[in-house]
């Protein structure tokens, strides 16, 4: 397989009519878990992607399709039977992959929200280190299944303040939609689409003309570090931290979220 063959067809839902904007959700997510944020986004084309191994989109054993530039490249192959530029919205892995696309393609984008997300890794033995916990997390999923690596993943620390937020119902279908994410993909996901693996792009934001919108929760000290680190090199950026929640905004704030997201829209030239 060569770089050209990593393009993959991706599963998209459509909703809505106006200016086209395209919504990329996080790692063991899909286009549905957005649906706090987009379904408050009146007004627009709301274009929601399902990544590879999530949703419906397929899930291929090769790994070259997984890695961040692939999938941005997928989403910019999305992009091009929309007319005129799209707005991107991208959460965490998704808000990667959004950068990503935005640097290699800055003529689809009219502007760009990263919610939750960074610019990768510029150290590389922290990239090391971030490659070897991906490859042990990958190794997890088909050593106890996905259903325990999904509530080991959810157990972590960053998701106390969304599960506080939800009801126990919506927590439930929350992780009832990230088990039915297909195992190959998540594996695959994890190693080659991970931080670690994706090439940093710190040095070109300095050079993105696109205006951008950098959204972290008050309470997730690491993403509000990176956030205002991006914002302060982002020549045409807005920051916005959300009061009182962690990682994930627009699940836990998603009122404020989608308000702030769609007036930075509107305001976009």
């Amino acid at each position: 397989m060569n770089s050209g063959d990593s393009l993959l067809r991706l599963a998209a839902e459509v909703s809505g009519d106006g200016e086209p904007v395209i919504v990329i959700h996080g790692f063991t997510g899909s286009g549905a878990a957005m649906a706090p944020l987009i379904d408050r986004l009146d007004g627009w084309r709301r274009i929601a992607v399902d990544l590879p191994g999530h949703g419906r989109s397929p899930a291929p054993p090769e790994l070259p399709y997984y890695s961040v530039e692939a999938m941005a490249e997928s989403i910019a192959g999305l992009a091009a039977a929309v007319d005129g530029p799209c707005h991107v919205i991208g959460y965490s892995m998704g808000g990667r992959i959004a950068l990503a696309l935005a640097v290699a393609h800055p003529h689809v984008c009219r502007s760009l929200t990263l919610i939750s997300a960074t610019a990768g890794m510029d150290d590389q033995a922290e990239r090391a280190r971030r490659r070897q916990a991906d490859e042990a997390l990958a190794d997890r999923i088909g050593q106890h299944g996905l259903e325990q690596f999904v509530q080991n993943w959810m157990a972590a620390p960053m998701w106390d303040t969304l599960r506080a937020r939800l009801s126990e119902t919506e927590w439930e279908a929350s992780m009832h939609q990230r088990r039915s994410c297909d195992p190959v993909g998540l594996t695959n996901s994890l190693r080659v689409g991970g931080t670690g693996s994706m090439t940093p792009l710190w040095d070109r934001l300095v050079t993105l003309a696109v205006p951008t919108l950098v959204v972290c929760g008050e309470l997730d000290a690491k993403f509000v570090e990176l956030g205002r680190r991006m914002s302060e090199r982002l020549p045409d950026s807005e920051l916005a931290e959300m009061p009182g929640v962690g990682h994930a905004v627009h699940l836990e704030t998603p009122d404020l979220c989608a308000d702030t997201v769609a007036d930075f829209m509107h305001r976009a030239p």
